[in-house]
């Protein structure tokens, strides 16, 4: 079974002073901004999340590892449709990185949803994601990967 693909920004989108971060890709922007812009396009339901990925995008998780971008987009994809929800913690932004601490609601294939909590640390630059971090109690994850009979 292929493993699944933890991202926080995928359904939280984090809005600072309750304002839009809608802005131009090309134009210089901090990180924060380049990571509300790529959650806010996960949401649009559009394809323009990806154009804030860097093309060799590094993703280290306790589950999966993956390098590229049509890698970390495929695996993004077989995971979105377990959302369910998220809460957003915390949220800190330092030079180039943005670090969260948020809850996942994922619908698991044991029919069960669970609440898995995540640290996830994003390194920007040059207004693309160059690497996620991501980490949580995988074990939880793990023994509802199958489902219940």
């Amino acid at each position: 079974m292929k493993h699944l693909l933890f991202t926080g920004l995928m359904l939280t989108v984090f809005i600072v002073h309750g304002q839009s971060t809608k802005h131009n890709k090309t134009m210089n922007s901090t990180a924060i901004e380049v990571f509300q812009s790529f959650g806010e396009g996960m949401m649009s339901g559009t394809d323009v999340w990806k154009d804030y990925l860097a093309d060799d995008i590094n993703f280290i998780g306790p589950v999966d590892q993956v390098q590229g971008k049509e890698a970390f987009i495929t695996l993004n994809e077989s995971f979105m449709p377990m959302m369910r929800g998220s809460k957003m913690h915390q949220i800190i932004e330092k030079d180039n990185w943005v670090i969260t601490q948020v809850a996942f609601d994922v619908a698991m294939p044991s029919g069960q949803t669970i609440t898995l909590e995540m640290s996830e640390w994003y390194e920007i630059k040059d207004n693309q994601i160059q690497s996620i971090k991501v980490y949580y109690d995988a074990e939880e994850f793990r023994k509802h990967l199958t489902p219940t009979k």
